[in-house]
């Protein structure tokens, strides 16, 4: 979409610097805080952060919050950020300080994966690297504009599908978990994957702007799990898809008197969903359960 003289010139003005550009080419390759800048960059706190806040102004990046951290990135999907992202491509990625910029970026990563180490035990490691395929096939060949990973394995979930949209979000209720993904994710060149702490029931997201949105066995954890589904379906384009992966026998301890399957399907329909398909699946010695599902249209009419 064509932009006004103003705002352009504003966001080129923005770019113009050294500082700000290497930290548009470090930041085009995955989220980074404050702190992770300054070893990068070699700056002052105060200088790097009064840097990000002009390139923040001229809407060439996005940014969120993660506990105490504010992480920020080049937007994915904004003029602005689309705009940097074409900028970027006319550099040399040999010049000598950005290939230093990507060095010292490839040792924070490296801090971030010795951080969250410790990491799953091996059979939810098992579970996660056989059910990436079962969920590839439930989405299908084709690409996705934009996915919503929330469950427990998003490094290796997101290994898999990443490629198949352009702008992927990857989130999961512990910090360990989200700083150990985001850290393979971004070594391993999925720049576009990003990687945030929060709740299911409360995601921070506008409404309608994801295309697919897998929810991966975390529901039967949840005291309310369709507060949970209600707020994935709200940030559903229309024509989305929602895909759900639930432990069969954690279904089975939530409610003793009623069968897994109507349970779940019951879960999305009070969440205004309507269930196309619900199928099982062992995998890694796991019993699950594999459900797409599809925001109602007649609950949504009415």
């Amino acid at each position: 979409m064509a932009e006004s003289f103003d705002t352009v010139l504003l966001r080129f003005r923005a770019a113009a610097e050294p500082t700000r550009l290497r930290l548009l080419a470090v930041l085009a390759r995955g989220e980074c805080s404050v702190s992770d800048l300054t070893a990068i960059l070699g700056q002052s706190q105060p200088r790097v952060s009064r840097h990000l806040k002009l390139l923040d102004d001229a809407g060439l990046l996005e940014r969120f919050r993660e506990q105490h951290w504010i992480y920020y990135r080049v937007a994915s999907d904004t003029e602005g950020g689309r705009l940097a992202r074409q900028m970027l491509e006319s550099l040399d990625p040999m010049d000598p300080v950005l290939a230093g910029d990507v060095e010292r970026l490839r040792h924070v990563l490296d801090e971030r994966a010795i951080r969250g180490a410790g990491g799953e035990p091996a059979a939810e490691t098992t579970i996660a690297a056989e059910l990436m395929p079962l969920v590839a096939a439930e989405l299908g060949e084709r690409g996705h504009g934009s996915l919503l990973y929330f469950g427990r394995a998003p490094e290796e979930t997101l290994g898999g599908l990443a490629r198949r949209a352009r702008r992927v979000v990857g989130m999961n209720p512990s910090r360990q978990t989200v700083q150990r993904a985001r850290a393979t994710l971004h070594s391993a060149g999925l720049n576009h994957c990003v990687l945030q702490q929060g709740d299911l029931a409360a995601l921070p997201h506008p409404s309608a702007s994801f295309d697919v949105v897998v929810i991966d066995r975390v529901l039967a954890d949840v005291e309310r799990p369709d507060a949970g589904l209600r707020d994935a379906a709200r940030v559903l384009r229309e024509g989305g898809r929602l895909l759900v992966v639930e432990d069969f026998e954690a279904l089975a301890e939530r409610s003793a008197d009623s069968n897994p399957l109507s349970l779940l399907r019951g879960w999305l329909a009070d969440a205004g969903l309507a269930c196309s398909r619900l199928r099982p699946a062992d995998v890694g010695g796991a019993h699950l359960l594999l459900a797409a599902a599809a925001p109602d249209t007649e609950v949504v009419a009415a």
